[in-house]
């Protein structure tokens, strides 16, 4: 969906990494929101187990179709209406997604099935994420809960019922060039997300992508809420606002699934001085895990306390180069590799990730990469990596 960049500018590769740092309190807003969006804000329970928002509306379509799911939060007149796109805008993204499945999506997910064998069951935990929800659902499918963490603030869904005519034109035109730019290259980049953040008057937001990829995977969208750290539970829980993080409660084959999108600094300047966050990615780093896209961030010294919970913690870590560098990786168990590995994409240092560099040309058994994972794109330069708990 969004977000590429001129190659010529390197700092546009900084995916995902710094964030809106969290006081530990749980945010609440001076202002009432708007009556549309009221409407998607149940009253904030203080004690709220995590998962105790997983209690909405039942499933309404035959649990055996594949159709896009429905978007069911709001004052629409129908959930078939597909909430940010219409008429041949919506023709030509749906095009797009047949494009992105293709290309990227069927080969992504019949390759988790044989490789990652997910019990479809539990948290998942992707840190450096953006909105990137298509990626870690098709490699982690069936999960109950999937953690994401970036540092841009969700933001408020787009309401496009709402805006004068000109400016939703050029709100679908936006979000269709951005659409169609995901679905050629399946990542996103930190300064388009930025830029989009600050534009006024067409502006997407996080919260937008996340809905529209929940809805093209078959989700139905029950409930969307802010959720804000709450220091009694030691939890993210519903809120009153601002929309920071936020939390989608997704229906599909009769199964609630939770889709928490967190608002996080995970830089060590942040996580130092901030121990309810800390323990809380304690938390989150014991469970499955995706890194991908990642801009080589967690082989700097600015991010070496989440680096070290997930070595220590994760039982399974699956990621491009761009994530844990291969000499940590290695402590959590056994790594498999796929595709090849010799340089960074051109926009980072040649020097990231020698040691990954060095395993794959001494290894006689990396495995194939049927599908272009990241930044590199070309057959021979594909590359992912899956790490494994060994048994203690």
């Amino acid at each position: 969906m969004i977000w590429l960049a001129r190659p010529a500018i390197t700092a546009i590769f900084l995916l995902c990494a710094f964030g809106v740092p969290s006081s530990g309190r749980t945010q609440t807003s001076s202002t009432a929101p708007p009556a549309e969006v009221a409407s998607r804000v149940p009253a904030a329970t203080p004690n709220e187990p995590v998962l105790a928002a997983l209690v909405s509306a039942q499933p309404t379509r035959n649990p055996s179709s594949n159709k896009q799911g429905q978007y069911f939060v709001g004052s629409h007149p129908t959930p078939e209406a597909f909430p940010f796109l219409t008429t041949d805008n919506k023709k030509a993204a749906d095009e797009s997604w047949a494009v992105y499945q293709k290309d990227h999506g069927l080969l992504m997910t019949d390759w988790a099935k044989s490789e990652i064998r997910f019990s479809g069951a539990g948290t998942v935990f992707y840190p450096f994420s953006g909105p990137d929800f298509v990626t870690v659902n098709q490699l982690y499918p069936d999960a109950d809960r999937y953690v994401m963490v970036a540092m841009q603030a969700a933001g408020e869904p787009a309401l496009l019922a709402q805006m004068p005519p000109e400016r939703a034109q050029h709100f679908q035109t936006k979000f269709l060039r951005e659409w169609k730019r995901f679905a050629n290259n399946a990542f996103f980049i930190t300064a388009e997300l930025e830029a989009d953040r600050f534009a006024k008057s067409t502006h997407i937001g996080i919260t937008t992508i996340l809905i529209t990829f929940a809805l093209y995977t078959g989700y139905d969208v029950a409930e969307l809420y802010p959720i804000a750290y709450d220091p009694a539970s030691g939890q993210f829980i519903k809120s009153v606002g601002p929309w920071t993080s936020v939390r989608l409660v997704l229906k599909k084959n009769g199964k609630t699934v939770a889709l928490d999108y967190v608002s996080l600094d995970l830089s060590d300047q942040n996580l130092l001085v901030n121990e309810p966050m800390r323990g809380w990615l304690s938390q989150m780093t014991q469970h499955p895990m995706l890194i991908k896209a990642a801009s080589h961030l967690l082989q700097d010294g600015n991010f070496i306390v989440l680096r070290d919970m997930i070595t220590k913690n994760s039982p399974v870590v699956v990621q491009d180069e761009t994530g844990v560098d291969y000499a940590f990786l290695k402590k959590i168990g056994n790594v498999d590799l796929y595709g090849g590995f010799s340089l960074p994409f051109e926009q980072f240092s040649p020097h990231k990730q020698q040691s990954l560099a060095q395993a794959y040309r001494q290894t006689t058994d990396s495995k194939p990469m049927p599908f272009a994972f990241s930044y590199n794109k070309e057959h021979e330069r594909r590359s992912a990596q899956i790490a494994r708990r060994t048994a203690q």
